[in-house]
């Protein structure tokens, strides 16, 4: 499992304790606070208690509880709500025993995955900011958000929408094609975009996205977006390239 995934693991043994980067200042965490964790077992699973073939791995639960940003400039109020039930593990002395779970399913406003640039055109963070609230409702759906702001990348980019045809026929070209396109300027960069693009295609398919593959792409995305809008090295680059053209372009 990467490490982002352990990071924003889904499933809580016990009480929360992971912290995360506040999605409304940058500054502050936003640390669970355990006295609001409320759990409860809805009447159809108490029920089922009564059933001669009961088993506890039956049991349904219910919880949800709050994080407040520790910048308290900010304070931000974020609610976290999903599911649980009982498992079985072996305990130190190697006899099994059962154990409470809980699988967040809404986490709202949704911490950021990635760190995301704040030279980045807006339509890339407003999808990214939906990948990142989806994926704690479907990892699937988080990917097809992320695919579709590797499209508004493409836009960024002036990557075309379209092509001619040897008929002479212009036709719109799917997201491959235009990273195809891409690699002819940014072929790197494009390369990895490839990787990215195909877990964004399983999500668009309706196709289950596993956990780890939907990270490995978003650390790929982050890699892209940072070289992209950070990196001073390649922007400088860009510029006077650009400026040369322009130059150039008058004489």
């Amino acid at each position: 499992m990467s490490s982002l995934a352990e990071k924003f693991s889904k499933t809580l043994v016990g009480k929360p304790t992971q912290r995360f980067t506040c999605p409304t200042c940058g500054q502050g965490f936003l640390a669970p606070d355990t006295s609001t964790f409320f759990e409860t077992e809805p009447a159809f699973s108490v029920r089922a208690h009564g059933h001669d073939e009961f088993d506890p791995d039956w049991i349904e639960k219910r919880f949800t509880y709050r994080s407040i940003c520790s910048n308290r400039d900010c304070s931000e109020v974020a609610f976290v709500s999903g599911r649980g039930g009982v498992d079985q593990r072996y305990g130190y002395d190697g006899q099994p025993e059962y154990y409470e779970f809980f699988r967040i399913e809404a986490f709202f406003p949704a911490p950021d995955l990635i760190p995301v640039p704040g030279d980045a055109p807006y339509e890339i963070k407003k999808l990214l900011k939906r990948c990142f609230a989806l994926y704690w409702v479907d990892t699937s759906a988080a990917a097809n958000a992320m695919r579709a702001s590797l499209e508004a990348l493409m836009d960024d980019m002036k990557v075309p929408t379209s092509e001619t045809t040897k008929a002479g026929k212009v036709v719109s070209i799917y997201l491959h094609r235009r990273i195809e396109l891409w690699a002819e300027t940014h072929k790197d960069y494009a390369d990895l975009c490839l990787a990215l693009k195909e877990v964004g295609n399983l999500g668009s398919h309706g196709e289950t996205v596993r956990e780890k593959h939907f990270f490995g792409a978003l650390e790929i995305y982050s890699h892209v977006l940072q070289q992209l809008f950070e990196n001073n090295a390649a922007k400088m680059k860009e510029l006077a390239e650009k400026i040369r053209s322009e130059i150039k372009g008058k004489k």
